[in-house]
């Protein structure tokens, strides 16, 4: 048990600068620092190791472990740890500054000194998964939109040979080519992220994507001609015309949806007001 006229340095068992001097200085990486520390402040014979050979207080004939030394010689291990954390600290001045002054540093001055240090590392660490999560995200949003806009061509494209082929003759057209590109943009319109008004509107265009089935060569039992084959794929065509415009849509900054959203909500609170009957005399009922 160390007395009350202990140098500052030397943390009393148990207190906050004990236990902080045992972690740091008897880390596996730190040991041969440390011993180098003891043996430059004549602590330790010169012939210690951290090896099976142990180190050697001077003065002293037996072999010790590191730990062993901690415990049976706490004075000169809280010292040669003080000096090596001060140094590692970049301020041993400050450790310096509470050494045997007596008086009211109680080891503050490197300690303050060591969680400053861990407290930037921490911020640094925290700073860094900050922007590699910012990055991912980034990086995630830009490679969902560029499927977006190549499912759009391809559906688009897909779409296009398709209704082509169904005016020219509907035995050729090719359908289940149209569903599959249409799943594939439909399924990367629903990865849409928030906010939400966003994602209203993206599942809505992935629900009204056109030709979710094949266009009709018979109605009523009558083969369809060539002029009303056209007509029947005169719809399908201009919603793929739009299509470009309403999937950039879905790009537009904060603003606008935040803008929009404003306005979805003030067009529900119209539709949901219930109207006051009139209650003027003569008002029809």
């Amino acid at each position: 048990m160390l007395s009350a006229a202990a140098p500052a340095w030397a943390g009393p068992a148990g207190s906050k600068e004990r236990d902080v001097q045992l972690v740091y200085c008897l880390d596996p990486a730190r040991l041969d620092s440390l011993v180098a520390a003891a043996v430059r402040l004549r602590l330790l014979r010169a012939d210690s190791t951290t090896g099976p050979a142990g180190v050697r207080p001077v003065g002293s004939a037996e072999r010790l472990t590191a730990q062993e030394w901690a415990d049976r010689h706490e004075s000169d291990f809280a010292r040669a740890c003080s000096a090596l954390m001060a140094a590692a600290s970049d301020s041993p001045a400050t450790a310096a500054g509470t050494d045997g002054g007596g008086g009211g540093g109680g080891g503050g001055g490197w300690l303050s000194a060591l969680w400053q240090g861990v407290l930037l590392s921490a911020a640094g660490a925290l700073l860094a998964l900050g922007g590699q999560a910012s990055e991912r995200v980034s990086a995630e949003r830009r490679e969902l939109r560029r499927r977006l806009v190549a499912e759009e061509a391809a559906f688009r494209s897909t779409a296009r040979t398709y209704l082509t082929d169904y005016e020219s003759d509907p035995r050729g057209a090719d359908h289940p080519a149209v569903r599959a590109a249409r799943e594939a943009l439909a399924a990367t319109l629903l990865r849409v992220p928030g906010p939400e008004v966003r994602r209203r509107a993206a599942r809505r265009l992935a629900e009204g994507l056109p030709l979710p089935r094949p266009l009709p060569a018979v109605r009523n039992g009558t083969v369809l001609g060539a002029d009303a084959r056209t007509g029947e794929a005169r719809g399908p065509g201009e919603a793929l015309d739009a299509l470009p415009g309403a999937v950039s849509d879905l790009d537009r900054p904060p603003g606008y949806w935040s803008l929009r959203a404003v306005r979805e909500r003030g067009t529900r609170n119209a539709r949901n007001t219930p109207r006051t009957p009139d209650t003027t005399p003569g008002a029809a009922v």
